[in-house]
C-alpha cells in the first residue's frame, strides 16, 4: 500500500494540512487536517463526513467559516476527508462505476486508518445526510471498526423514507438515462450542489429506493440486521422542515442502532429551537451556529477524555 503524502494548504484565513492516501482498492483520498501542526496540541480527532453532490466546503467555507473552524476553536483536531472522486479526491477512469457502497467499503476504512496511523488513537465520527448514512452502514458490516470510533453524530441521515421518485417507473427510467447518458448527475449544472454524483453511486440508490426498500449490500447482505449491534455512542439530529431526509427516516436509523448512549434531537419550534430547520440549514445557517453548533461541542466534550 502507498504511504500516504502530505502537503501544506490554507482555506481563508485558517492553515491546514492535506493528506493524500489511497484505499484498499487503490483509489486516491484526499483528507484536510485543519491546523498548520501540532503545536497547539488538538484534543481528540473529529472526522467530519459530507453528503451527496458536496465537498470540504460544507464543513469549512472558502472564507475559513463552518462547524470545523468552530470545533478546532473548541479543541478539537479536525479532520474533513472528500470521498472518492470529490473535492480534491481525483477523478479517473473508473469513476463512472464508483458507488454509494465503494464509499463505505473502501473509503471510511482508509480514512479510519490514516487518522489512526497518524495520531495513534481513535475518532469521533460526524455525519451529514449520506455522510452519516455511510458512517452507519460501515459500522454495521465493521469496515469501520467500533473500537477506533469514539462515538458518533448523525444529521439528517437517513436511507428508508423520501425520494419516492425512485420508486416510480418513470422517475427511475429518467434517472438511468440521465447517468446513462453523463456517467453522473451534473450536479451544479442542476443546481444540487458542487460535486457530481456518478453512475453508479445513483444505480446504488436506485436499488435501496425502489417499492422495496431494501437497504442491502452488493453481496445480498441486508444492513439493518447488523444495526443493533452498532454499540457506539450516538447522536442524531433531524430537522423538522426537512424535504430531502425527513424525521421519520432519520428517527428509523437512530431506532435500529444499538447501544444505552443514544441521544436524539429534533431541530424545530415545537421542541423549543427558533425555526423549523431543513436539510443544509442544520449546519449551515446563522441559527444552527447558536444552536447546533454548541450542542455538538457539548456532546463531544461528554464524550472525550480528559488530557493526560
Amino acid at each position: 500500500m502507498k504511504a500516504p503524502e502530505l502537503e501544506g494548504d490554507r482555506i481563508g484565513s485558517v492553515p491546514a494540512r492535506v493528506y493524500r492516501t489511497w484505499t484498499d482498492d487503490d483509489v486516491e483520498i484526499a483528507v484536510t487536517r485543519l491546523g498548520a501542526d501540532d503545536a497547539n496540541e488538538p484534543g481528540e480527532a473529529v472526522v467530519l463526513l459530507h453528503g451527496t453532490f458536496c465537498q470540504r466546503s460544507f464543513w469549512i467555507s472558502r472564507r475559513g467559516d463552518g462547524l470545523g473552524p468552530y470545533l478546532r476553536a473548541r479543541g478539537y483536531d479536525i479532520w474533513v476527508p472528500e470521498l472518492r472522486g470529490h473535492g480534491r479526491s481525483p477523478k479517473d477512469d473508473r469513476y463512472r462505476g464508483w458507488s454509494a457502497e465503494d464509499h463505505m467499503r473502501w473509503d471510511l476504512p482508509a480514512i479510519q486508518r490514516l487518522v489512526a496511523d497518524v495520531r495513534e488513537d481513535g475518532a469521533h465520527w460526524l455525519g451529514h445526510s449520506w455522510g452519516g448514512v455511510a458512517i452507519a452502514g460501515a459500522l454495521a458490516r465493521s469496515w469501520l471498526s467500533a473500537a477506533q470510533t469514539r462515538s458518533t453524530i448523525l444529521l439528517g441521515a437517513n436511507i428508508s423514507e423520501g425520494d419516492r421518485w425512485m420508486a416510480s417507473l418513470w422517475g427511475r427510467l429518467a434517472a438511468r438515462a440521465l447517468v446513462g447518458v453523463f456517467g453522473r448527475v451534473p450536479a451544479r449544472q442542476l443546481g444540487l450542489g458542487p460535486e457530481p454524483a456518478s453512475e453508479g453511486y445513483v444505480l446504488d440508490f436506485l436499488r435501496w429506493k425502489d417499492r422495496r426498500r431494501r437497504w442491502t449490500s452488493g453481496d445480498g447482505t441486508n444492513y439493518w440486521d447488523a444495526m443493533p449491534s452498532v454499540e457506539v455512542p450516538l447522536l442524531a439530529f433531524a430537522a423538522a422542515n426537512d424535504r430531502n431526509d425527513p424525521p421519520s427516516g432519520c428517527r428509523a436509523l437512530f431506532d435500529a442502532l444499538g447501544g444505552g448512549d443514544k441521544s436524539w434531537i429534533l431541530l424545530g419550534e415545537e421542541e423549543g429551537f427558533s425555526m423549523d430547520y431543513d436539510h443544509v440549514g442544520m449546519i449551515i445557517s446563522r441559527a444552527a451556529r447558536q444552536e447546533v453548533w454548541p450542542r455538538i461541542a457539548d456532546w463531544l466534550d461528554a464524550h472525550s477524555q480528559p488530557p493526560k
